[in-house]
């Protein structure tokens, strides 16, 4: 692996898919060994990196590095109400801050896989972040896959955005 910006490009070869279970990491653990995608200003993934150095502000990456995340948005079709979360004060980053539903990141040589193409995220079937999406909603919530219905997930955008937690 090579590194450029504090970002590891993945060697040739494909890299082995691996099974998550976030329930026996600690936040310290995830944001280590979670490798999210690095992207260009094009949106094409261009290497991984671990989640801690990707948020990392420093003289040389003053906005962390650009990767890919998501957010989610689960709404109750009885009321329309939003299912807002507070995160929790063991969080790396923002803790203790009320946010949507969830929020994360596709990672890396996941299986299912996470990564989406160019194409898939111009026409918006993005089954990569749907599939991270859905790993993250049984983590953080405890909603089992079955339950969802990723046929209803709806793209909305893709943005650019540098936040800092301090």
């Amino acid at each position: 692996m090579a590194t450029t910006n504090g970002a590891s490009t993945p060697a040739p070869q494909a890299a082995a898919s691996v099974k998550w279970d976030g329930q026996s990491m600690t936040q310290t653990d995830m944001m280590e060994k979670d490798t999210v995608l690095v992207l260009d200003d094009a949106d094409h993934v261009i290497g991984s990196a671990s989640k801690r150095s990707s948020h990392e502000f420093t003289p040389s990456q003053p906005r962390g590095v650009l990767h890919r995340a998501f957010s989610v948005f689960l709404f109750d079709s009885s009321t329309g109400e939003m299912l807002l979360q507070k995160r929790a004060s063991t969080k790396i980053t923002f803790p203790n801050v009320w946010t949507n539903t969830c929020c994360s990141h596709p990672l890396h040589g996941m299986d299912p896989p996470e990564v989406d193409g160019p194409a898939q995220v111009k026409d918006g079937t993005v089954p990569g972040v749907k599939n991270a999406a859905v790993r993250k909603l049984g983590h953080e919530l405890g909603i089992k896959g079955e339950e969802l219905d990723v046929k209803k997930f709806k793209f909305l955008t893709r943005l650019h955005y540098w936040a800092a937690d301090t």
